[in-house]
């Protein structure tokens, strides 16, 4: 192979790992937003743009103020 073919096919190896790498970013992400109990609000309201939940709504819900 010549030296474009093989860096062609370097770029697309490396093209095909970042998106692995981001594909699994946004799976763990959306995983830790279910169990941070947006999962929850999806349930209740499915058709709804659903609101990241910040730190004063997580103090909110321990102290039964929601």
């Amino acid at each position: 192979m010549s030296n474009r073919e093989d860096w062609e096919i370097e770029l697309e190896k490396r093209k095909i790992l970042q998106e692995s790498l981001i594909t699994e970013h946004k799976k763990n992400k959306f995983i830790e937003e279910i169990r941070s109990g947006l999962g929850e609000q999806i349930i209740k309201e499915p058709n709804k743009i659903q609101k990241k939940r910040n730190f004063w709504f997580k103090i909110k819900k321990l102290l039964g103020w929601n």
